[in-house]
């Protein structure tokens, strides 16, 4: 069935909303833990709450067309305002929370924001300290009256308090989120007409979202995504998934990021469950609790779960190694084979799954089916990993500009190592050299005030440019590296140093590895290491569990070095890596090293550690 067309009135978010309250009224939308006990909504339940909100909007004085900041990590009142900007006819402009202070406040200046709605009174303080630079925002909606600080020796149960952090020039600029609660109660039933009047002016090109690019080199570009982007992707993304009605997903990626925020989109489409997460770190224990058919995720937790249950497999001895490989060398010719092999292959998948493939499968609830990775690349050994235990992890590919939706792996056709075919509705080609193009209903119409560089991305003929080199293999796309990302040494040889870096990163000891070259004789290399999986190397080598005293250890040194020597086995002489270096700290968003979906922002990264990397070519090598 091909994706609605743009002109079709059906195709908005509200629409798709109303519809799904309208077929499903009583059926579970979403799931969320409050102290001990899970909490269910429905998607009635979520109908109210969203128009309750958005007559408190109103109130507040959001006119069609505002652009509304939400600034919160992802919890169920994220979608339940992010419906009622949309109800109340604004426009919603998401920022992740772990932006600083800097950030935030060039967004805010950027789409001309006249309201916030901010998670606690820590998000409140960026906000207040740069509050001069923000003379056109006139209210900030605040969620919580207080927030748990990071942990420190000196105060581990610090609390920090709206009051701690509000003065007397600010008490009317910060609304306490009941307040909106409360008169949009009272008002809602006064504010119908209203709401309804502003919901028919919605139409598929009006404006749903600006998402603000996390920017891995330049500053944050506003991606404009209208009603119609999200239709025409959610609905592609639900034909191509097997998700239905019975299924479930956890959520905990950053609803800021629009590959978190489409799959609850889908969501609407087919009628699922969401569950909401509490955070990244107790992810394990609420797909415990949940118990979801599937997960979308970035690489690394694939990454982490597979170096965990390899740790535990040398721990186990040799038995247990003997029979992990041995169920992996199963179902790795099942994942290959589809449906072939027998009643000896099904018998001997039975066996694998009950002794090593379900330990994996209880690790996420125990009733999951498959994952979705994107974001980032996902490593072809975790790719492969993840498929011999029977738990595709499906790799999706798409950016801001394409509503986080360009191709996706299917189950019944996974390869690992491609992102799939396109999705339906969705066309893409190749230029001479290799650069990406797309264009379809889920294109963006371009950058908010940015007319130059719309241009410059999104051609005449409606092609995305996506900046990333490709290949096709059996119309499935295969993404080599971005082409700004290419290495041109002084010898004149052009290398991708993506391939080489996943390649590193593909053992578990590896967290991000910067890739250096351009201009130089050789490539170099800058790695940092997963401390988890650090700290499992110093308790197997009886070494002291210090992160910082780890990456100095010669014996760490060998570890990587062997690694490296192992990678530079299987790469061209020009591509070898001839020197690195372990650096003692993990790269994060806090010092800019990282965007916040975790991607590696290499000319920071670049910058920041220039004397060390020129040191590696100070001497004839």
């Amino acid at each position: 069935m091909p994706a609605t067309p743009m002109g079709m009135p059906e195709a908005t978010l509200l629409e798709l909303f109303r519809r799904r309250v309208a077929e499903t009224p009583s059926g579970e939308a979403s799931r969320h833990t409050y102290g001990r006990k899970v909490v269910t909504t429905t998607w009635s339940d979520w109908d109210r709450r969203s128009r309750t909100l958005a007559a408190g909007l109103l109130r507040l004085g959001v006119e069609l067309g505002d652009r509304v900041a939400l600034l919160s990590r992802t919890r169920v009142e994220w979608t339940w305002l992010d419906m009622a900007i949309l109800m109340a006819g604004g426009v919603t402009v998401p920022l992740f929370p772990s932006e600083t202070g800097a950030t935030c406040a060039f967004v805010l200046a950027d789409c001309e924001a006249r309201f916030a709605i901010v998670e606690n009174p820590a998000q409140v303080r960026k906000l207040l300290a740069l509050r001069e630079q923000l003379p056109r925002l006139e209210r900030v909606v605040v969620l919580d009256q207080e927030c748990e600080l990071p942990q420190q020796p000196q105060a581990p149960d610090a609390v920090l308090r709206l009051a701690d952090v509000a003065d007397e020039a600010s008490a009317g600029w910060l609304v306490p989120i009941e307040e909106l609660w409360d008169g949009g109660e009272r008002d809602l039933g006064a504010l119908t007409g209203e709401l309804a009047t502003r919901a028919a002016l919605v139409g598929p090109d009006t404006l749903a979202t600006l998402a603000y690019t996390p920017g891995t080199e330049r500053e944050p570009k506003g991606v404009m995504l209208t009603h119609g982007n999200y239709f025409a992707a959610s609905d592609a993304l639900a034909q191509a998934l097997s998700v239905g009605p019975e299924d479930r997903q956890l959520l905990y990626l950053p609803l800021a990021h629009v590959f978190a925020r489409i799959t609850v989109v889908v969501a609407m489409q087919v009628g699922l469950s969401t569950a909401y997460a509490r955070s990244y770190g107790t992810l394990l224990d609420d797909a415990r609790l949940h118990q979801p058919t599937f997960l979308c995720t970035i690489p690394r937790l694939l990454e982490k779960v597979q170096g965990e249950m390899e740790a535990d497999e040398r721990m186990g001895g040799g038995l247990q190694r003997l029979v992990s490989t041995w169920a992996r060398g199963v179902g790795a010719t099942a994942s290959q084979n589809g449906d072939g092999g027998g009643l000896l292959r099904d018998l001997q998948l039975k066996v694998a799954d009950k002794l090593v493939f379900s330990r994996l499968r209880e690790r996420f609830g125990g009733a999951l089916r498959f994952v979705i990775s994107g974001a980032a690349p996902l490593p072809h050994e975790t790719g492969r990993f993840f498929a011999a235990h029977g738990l595709p992890a499906l790799e999706g590919y798409g950016m801001t500009e394409t509503c986080a939706a360009t191709s996706i792996a299917r189950l019944e056709r996974h390869r690992v190592g491609t992102v799939g075919p396109p999705l339906p509705g969705v066309e893409v080609r190749l230029t001479e050299d290799g650069e990406l193009l797309v264009r379809g209903p889920n294109v963006s119409p371009g950058y908010w005030e940015r007319p130059d560089e719309t241009a410059a991305a999104i051609d005449a003929d409606g092609w995305f440019h996506t900046g990333d080199l490709c290949r096709l293999e059996d119309d499935e796309i295969v993404v080599m590296d971005r082409k700004s990302d290419i290495i041109l040494l002084a010898t004149g040889r052009a290398i991708a140093p993506q391939p080489i870096a996943e390649a590193l990163r593909a053992h578990d000891l590896v967290s991000q590895v910067l890739i250096h070259g351009e201009g130089r004789s050789f490539l170099s290399a800058l790695i940092t290491l997963d401390k988890d999986a650090l700290l499992r190397f110093a308790d197997e080598a009886s070494l002291d569990p210090d992160y910082e005293g780890l990456t100095r250890h010669p014996a760490v040194f060998a570890a990587v070095e062997r690694l490296v020597e192992r990678v530079n086995a299987q790469l061209a002489p020009h591509e070898n890596i001839r020197k690195f270096a372990i650096l003692s700290t993990e790269p994060s968003t806090e010092t800019g090293d990282l965007t916040p979906t975790q991607r590696l922002r290499r000319r920071v990264a670049t910058e920041r550690h220039r004397a060390l990397l020129d040191s590696f070519y100070s001497e004839q090598y």
